[in-house]
């Protein structure tokens, strides 16, 4: 998304507008974190739907410290969480 100033995985940026679109807003984004070229970012409420997404792994972080769930592409090292 260009009005980020990041360059978002395809794959990402289908959920990340889904949730936007719904009313979900990001409540931070992180570049670097974990691996240099990574791309963190963390939605404000809990993801609106399940998503089943070619290429992306679902996890469910469930942790208070980091967050609840979150999606991740391997290949282009990035990630969209959301808290709880």
């Amino acid at each position: 998304m260009k009005d980020l100033n990041i360059e978002i995985n395809p794959t990402i940026e289908i959920i990340l507008k889904h949730e936007i679109k719904y009313g979900n807003s990001i409540s931070e984004i992180s570049k670097g974190w974990q691996k240099k070229n990574s791309i963190l970012i963390i939605l404000e409420k809990p993801f609106s739907k399940k998503y089943t997404i070619e290429g992306l792994e679902y996890r469910h972080i469930n942790d208070p410290h980091y967050w609840k769930e979150e999606y991740s592409d391997k290949m282009s090292m990035q990630t969209i969480a959301c808290k709880f």
